[in-house]
């Protein structure tokens, strides 16, 4: 009977130790995995913190791009005062209006790329008119691609070209789609 009980209790003995080391090793391995993850997180956080040092510093230079605004005067129905936002010695930031021209801004979904979000953050930096995306520089596409944070995709779906001819009363194949299909109603 004692011989039983030693066995027994050398088995018990036995289970408890190789389950502390599989739980130790365990948590060790778990351990390293969350400080990869954690390391991730940080380099996220730094480029986080880089852009948003970037945006910021952007966003700066607009704001006193803004103070350096040059007055038009739109003819339409009422001569109505329009300023273009104009980039003193950086050819790099497109011309951005305050307003739409006449008070009403183009339909820039019209052009295949450009969705109700994009439209809107275009709107937001005063970009109304396709003759204004139409009058863009490579260096001006590139910023605004920058900006909005799809590096490549102006050029890409070729939103100049579109707004060129959509500024000059012509119609693109998405431009008739979408008026048609009514695609983003």
């Amino acid at each position: 009977m004692n011989y039983l009980l030693s066995q027994i209790f050398l088995c018990l003995l036995a289970a408890f130790i190789l389950g502390f080391i599989i739980g130790w090793l365990w948590k060790k391995l778990s351990h390293k995995r969350d400080e990869v993850e954690l390391i991730k997180l940080r380099d996220r956080l730094a480029h986080c913190k880089k852009d948003l040092a970037a945006h910021k510093s952007l966003k700066e230079k607009i704001t006193t791009n803004k103070k350096t605004i040059s007055p038009f005067v739109e003819k339409n129905h009422q001569a109505e005062e329009i300023t273009e936002i104009t980039a003193e010695n950086n050819d790099t930031i497109p011309a951005f209006l305050n307003a739409p021209r006449g008070g009403k801004a183009d339909d820039l979904k019209r052009i295949k790329g450009i969705g109700k979000v994009l439209e809107g953050i275009l709107f937001e930096q005063g970009v109304y008119h396709f003759d204004q995306i139409a009058s863009w520089s490579d260096d001006n596409a590139k910023w605004m691609d920058t900006f909005m944070k799809f590096p490549g995709r102006i050029e890409r779906e070729k939103w100049i070209e579109q707004a060129t001819l959509l500024a000059k009363g012509k119609e693109t194949e998405f431009s008739k789609k979408v008026d048609t299909k009514k695609i983003y109603d």
